[in-house]
């Protein structure tokens, strides 16, 4: 049984794909007027960065220093700002904005790019950065021809920028005993076709946001959206990039696929890429050296005539691959970042390459590792920013948003609703009955929570509560536990609980709490959510399937147990996974896994005459999940 992750294998898609249907969201097609918006902030962003940059600072530093800002000004002016107010008001309120990096941008959005945004945001930056090499690397000074999305040719001459006469602020550091060096700068014909691109895809993003009036979220990535001329063009960009930065044999390969993959993470809106992507783009690379060198060899093409013939076709295939797969490469980029964030880098290499022999030495690899399979934390499902620079979701305040938008959201709802109604909930050992929606579903969270039984148990002494756990222990070890003596999962209310005399009673708003939590939980363990997808990709690989499990038995433990005590809240969801050989047919799997995904709420008592009162206490952990991963059990027989 070889380890592994998730490869590409079936589901990859040629890149060689007939192209998409056209789109038929009209929002997404520009207007003349809003063209022409998005060419006059991209002008106004061009020649603002090269009258204002330092001539003696390398390209790459004077992106990061002076386009960085008027970039991000330009990105929250068009998908939150009043842009046809912008445009009738000229260049110099822009200018003003780009001059001053402390400047309050108020264009009644969110106080920072949501976490996508930032991620496109970051990747043209990147482009931009790429677009000329170091001074020291031999570099071509014939003029470039560059055609825009409206199909216009725009010449790009090699020229070098002059210090202004008038020392600026970007040039005043520049004075030295030495005559300093001027660095090159990217062509003004280059950079407006990179930021008109780039403008445009916002302007569409906006579109379709004012063309939903603001009830759903932005969407993000509109690749599936842009014309033909937009694909072209970014196919040129690249073209001319690799032309300009490559002149060995050796950098084809490497340089192609980096070029490649963040214009990709662009137009996807994405911070990392899939594997299924870099396994295309490899194979796309591979694809133009070798039609290359075969030219090469053969005399029969110029470097310059054999990028025009071979490579141009091959881009224009991907970016139309794009175009039809990008729902699910976005979800699979998304997958992939998840992953990179909660596993350790070093222990996710060690299980997608190791080679498992035999079962026992899989529970062997899973015992000498039980404290990080056990101990795996998952953020947080609405804190955007969790992994990256962008936040959009730390505070209180965002949290109930976005769970509110998510109770709203009708379609969602009614699809947890059945999730949750094929899964065996306990709250504090009881059965919590089949609700068909979310006042029923409170309704019958309330009941429990309030009972009499319910009451009792959190009045209980602590003696009484070691027992009562010690007896389910005994009675639930083998239903989720690994042979290296997993203890239960639900030891209900243990760890010294202080006696109480008074009633205890749950508020309204926490019952509604743990409601809606139950449904963020049933969509994310319909079909085994985030613990799945780490036990594919610790241990799935090309060999093997990870399978959710399915039985026809019906288990004495709770697929999801909730469990409250007089400090806490524990919402546990357990699931199975079969990992079968490929191809899976009607054989045993070869190993069965068993994760649990535990979600602790805190709790603070009021005291309310004779009653103490449950309610909620918001940390900054609130949301945060762990899971854990554990062998099924297995007995050695011996003959």
């Amino acid at each position: 049984m070889t380890g592994g992750g998730i490869t590409a294998h079936s589901d990859v898609y040629c890149i060689t794909m007939a192209p998409p249907s056209p789109s038929s969201n009209h929002a997404a097609v520009l207007s003349a007027n809003e063209s022409s918006q998005a060419r006059h902030l991209a002008n106004s962003v061009a020649s603002w960065y090269l009258a204002t940059l330092d001539p003696y600072a390398p390209h790459s530093q004077n992106v990061e220093l002076r386009l960085r800002h008027p970039v991000h000004v330009v990105t929250r002016c068009i998908l939150y700002g009043n842009i046809g107010g912008i445009e009738a008001g000229g260049t110099e309120e822009l200018e003003a904005l780009f001059n001053d990096d402390d400047a309050e941008i108020k264009d009644g959005g969110p106080e920072t790019l949501t976490r996508r945004s930032a991620a496109r945001m970051e990747a043209f930056l990147a482009s931009c950065a790429d677009a000329l090499r170091a001074d020291d690397d031999p570099h071509h000074d014939e003029p470039r021809e560059l055609a825009d999305e409206d199909g216009k040719d725009t010449i790009i001459k090699k020229t070098i920028p002059r210090p202004s006469a008038t020392p600026t602020r970007a040039t005043s550091t520049a004075s030295s005993s030495k005559t300093p060096k001027i660095h090159r700068q990217i062509e003004h014909g280059e950079l407006l076709l990179r930021l008109d691109l780039y403008c445009r895809t916002l302007r569409r993003i906006r579109s379709i946001a004012d063309y939903s009036n603001g009830t759903k979220q932005l969407q993000e990535c509109i690749i599936q959206c842009e014309p033909k001329k937009s694909i072209r063009s970014r196919a040129r960009l690249i073209i001319q990039t690799f032309l300009g930065n490559v002149d060995c044999v050796r950098d084809v390969h490497k340089t192609l696929m980096s070029l490649i993959l963040k214009a990709t993470l662009e137009v996807l809106a994405v911070e990392i890429w899939c594997e299924e992507l870099s396994t295309t783009v490899d194979r796309l690379a591979s694809e133009y050296e070798h039609k290359v060198s075969f030219g090469s060899l053969a005399f029969l093409s110029s470097p310059d005539s054999s990028v025009e013939t071979h490579l141009a076709p091959l881009l224009t295939k991907y970016f139309e691959y794009l175009q039809m797969n990008w729902e699910s490469l976005v979800s699979k980029c998304e997958i992939e970042r998840m992953l990179r964030a909660v596993l350790d880098r070093d222990l996710r290499f060690f299980f997608k390459n190791a080679v498992f022999h035999s079962v026992g030495h899989i529970l062997d690899v899973c015992r000498d590792e039980r404290g990080f399979l056990d101990n795996i934390a998952l953020p947080p499902p609405w804190k955007e920013g969790v992994f990256g620079n962008a936040s959009g979701g730390d505070s209180n305040k965002d949290m109930d948003a976005a769970i509110n938008s998510y109770c709203s959201d009708a379609a969602l709802v009614s699809q947890a609703l059945r999730d949750l109604r094929r899964e065996v909930i306990t709250v504090n050992g009881q059965i919590l009955s089949p609700a068909h929606d979310v006042p029923e579903l409170a309704e019958y969270l309330g009941q429990i929570l309030n009972s009499s039984q319910v009451k009792k148990s959190l009045g209980e002494t602590k003696g009484s509560i070691l027992r009562s756990s010690r007896r389910r222990l005994k009675k639930r070890v083998s239903n989720y536990t690994s042979d290296f003596g997993l203890e239960s999962e639900s030891d209900f209310f243990s760890g010294g609980e202080s006696d109480s005399s008074v009633a205890s009673k749950v508020d309204v708003g926490l019952v509604d709490v743990l409601a809606r939590r139950l449904l963020i939980a049933a969509s994310r363990t319909g079909a085994g959510g985030d613990a799945y997808f780490v036990v594919r990709d610790l241990f799935g690989g090309d060999e093997v399937e990870v399978v959710p499990h399915h039985s026809s038995g019906r288990v004495n433990q709770g697929t999801i147990e909730i469990i409250v005590k007089m400090t806490s809240a524990i919402m546990k969801s357990h699931a199975k996974f079969d990992i079968f050989a490929k191809p899976c047919g009607d054989s045993d799997p070869l190993i069965q896994f068993h994760t649990t995904t535990t979600e602790t709420l805190t709790l603070q008592q009021s005291v309310d005459g004779s009653t103490v009162l449950l309610k909620e206490k918001k940390t900054k952990m609130t949301g945060w999940k762990t899971l854990a991963i554990r062998p099924a059990y297995y007995e050695k027989i011996t003959a």
